[in-house]
């Protein structure tokens, strides 16, 4: 009887683990710069965001609790009216560094053009066969980035399936007209994001990302001469990528990584000449020129 109990315990435990979902988001809704006497629309938009993120399954794979991905939604409201939010959208995801309690952050972004309906206790359905709704769309949209870089980091080209499924959200926010997925302009661009990171062309980003992760980082614990070279030959696979095809996705990751390249770069062992580094990485990111001088 004891044996039985202990068995259906454990199966219980396998079971709440292998139905685990994706993320362990948090999501936060600022509308302090509001003069605005209904804050409670706020407060239910972020507990329903919250929910949509982390109880939804978005793959078909299985994650362990431990494994589930940090991710960070910072929606600032600049507008509100008649159920109508203007508001900047700041993205964010973490992955753990092996063997170390270092995260790591995947991507920074900051969307500046978005807007969308909701009213209050509205339930959050995201069909990705009739996208209709700027809110879950855009959501979703990042959730498949996230997953993508996060596959990425791990396998080489592993995220593809998922920069797909963000590549088809955006096709089809743009045939029904929804506001902040245009290609070009002066915000931020979804559609030109995904599709550089799934231009052929540009394979070797998707080496270096993972070289930068897998070969780099993870083994910084380990063995830190050779993880500080593998991301020094990360960097220079991003040399090889056509900047005018590729500029998006490497803006990108020096906008994510720069601080992280200099901190590990200048401690401990030193690998190469770093004159060579600092004239790559004066190239793919001139706008971090103070922050390579730093290095040794």
């Amino acid at each position: 009887m004891k044996s039985l109990y202990v068995y259906s315990l454990l199966l219980l435990m396998f079971i709440g683990t292998a139905n685990a979902q994706e993320f362990r988001a948090q999501v936060v809704v600022d509308a302090s710069s509001l003069n605005t006497a209904n804050l409670s629309i706020f407060k239910t938009l972020e507990k329903s965001l919250t929910s949509f993120i982390n109880d939804k399954h978005w793959t078909q794979r299985v994650f362990r609790k431990k494994e589930r991905i940090k991710a960070n939604i910072y929606l600032v409201v600049k507008k509100y009216d008649n159920n109508r939010f203007t508001c900047e959208l700041n993205v964010s995801a973490l992955r753990p560094v092996y063997a170390s309690t270092y995260e790591t952050p995947l991507f920074l972004v900051s969307d500046k053009n978005f807007s969308f309906e909701y009213q209050e206790f509205q339930p959050l359905v995201f069909n990705p066969d009739q996208i209709e709704d700027n809110l879950t769309a855009t959501i979703a949209y990042y959730l498949y980035m996230i997953l993508g870089y996060d596959f990425d980091s791990f396998k080489l080209n592993a995220g593809k399936p998922y920069f797909e499924q963000a590549q088809n959200i955006a096709e089809s926010a743009q045939s029904a007209g929804l506001p902040g997925w245009e290609k070009t302009g002066d915000f931020f661009s979804k559609p030109k994001w995904v599709e550089q990171l799934l231009t052929s062309s540009n394979f070797m980003f998707h080496k270096a990302f993972y070289t930068y992760h897998r070969y780099g980082l993870d083994l910084m614990a380990q063995n830190p001469k050779q993880g500080k070279t593998n991301i020094i030959r990360a960097i220079q696979y991003l040399t090889k990528l056509n900047a005018h095809d590729a500029d998006f996705i490497i803006k990108l990751f020096f906008d994510t990584k720069s601080d992280e390249i200099v901190n590990i770069l200048k401690e401990g062992p030193k690998t190469v000449n770093y004159r060579n580094v600092k004239t790559f990485l004066d190239k793919l990111a001139p706008t971090y020129a103070p922050k390579w001088k730093k290095l040794p």
